[in-house]
């Protein structure tokens, strides 16, 4: 079998820069339930949670666009 018949379809590699863990919590089993059900509430993962309601509070705050993640 040649190799390109071995190989199964993946996700494309990234272009651009590299990316790095940004911020990292810590909480109670509590704290994380409700922040699951919050993203659930919004229909988004947590990340992208988290980064609309920094971009909210930021925006409130009259502090300037963050550039593309």
């Amino acid at each position: 079998m040649a190799d390109s018949e071995r190989k199964r379809p993946g996700r494309p590699k990234r272009t651009g820069p590299v990316r790095g863990t940004i911020v990292s919590l810590k909480g109670t089993t509590e704290w994380k339930a409700w922040l699951d059900g919050f993203a659930c509430h919004c229909r988004l993962g947590l990340a992208d949670t988290i980064e609309q309601s920094l971009l909210y509070y930021a925006k409130k705050r009259g502090h300037h666009s963050p550039p593309k993640r």
